[in-house]
């Protein structure tokens, strides 16, 4: 039984950065293999297309701005940290078990390096606020920093 089709076929190699010979035959997959091939390739090798070092001089140039403002958001780097806060907030750290190290405490914003998958980013923010708010310190945010992007592709990470 042949599918109805939304939009009329296209030439898939409409690329012209992909070489003919390295051409992947999406005719012959069912559909949802072609889409996950498809996704699959877009996420292994999404900036093959760019110029040799493209991609390093505007990360580059991204975090100069940082650097001329002083701004610590979106790095790695330590910052300062109230002692007494830090040994008020040691039950929270604890149940994180080394998933999170704290860099810094500003105006009630609280800076950690995140060591997790990148799925539950978000999910372990939200519980680590609710964990100091527990502590009983001024929490107006948290920021967990990180240097991956994504999650591997079998679900896994690489330990930063």
């Amino acid at each position: 039984v042949e599918q109805k089709r939304q939009f009329e076929p296209k030439d898939f190699m409409n690329n012209r950065f992909t070489d003919p010979k390295d051409k992947t035959d999406f005719n012959s997959m069912d559909p949802y293999r072609a889409r996950k091939t498809a996704v699959q390739y877009a996420r292994a090798t999404n900036t093959e297309w760019l110029p040799e070092g493209y991609a390093d001089a505007k990360i580059a140039n991204e975090f100069e701005e940082f650097e001329k403002r002083g701004l610590l958001v979106g790095t790695l780097k330590p910052g300062p940290c109230d002692p007494d806060v830090e040994k008020k907030i040691q039950p929270a750290l604890k149940m994180f078990n080394g998933c999170v190290d704290l860099l810094s405490i500003e105006e009630g914003v609280f800076r950690f390096h995140y060591h997790g998958l990148i799925k539950h980013k978000f999910g372990m923010s939200c519980y680590m606020e609710s964990c100091l708010k527990d502590c009983d310190v001024h929490c107006t945010g948290v920021v967990f920093e990180t240097t991956r992007e994504k999650d591997l592709l079998d679900g896994s990470f690489m330990y930063d």
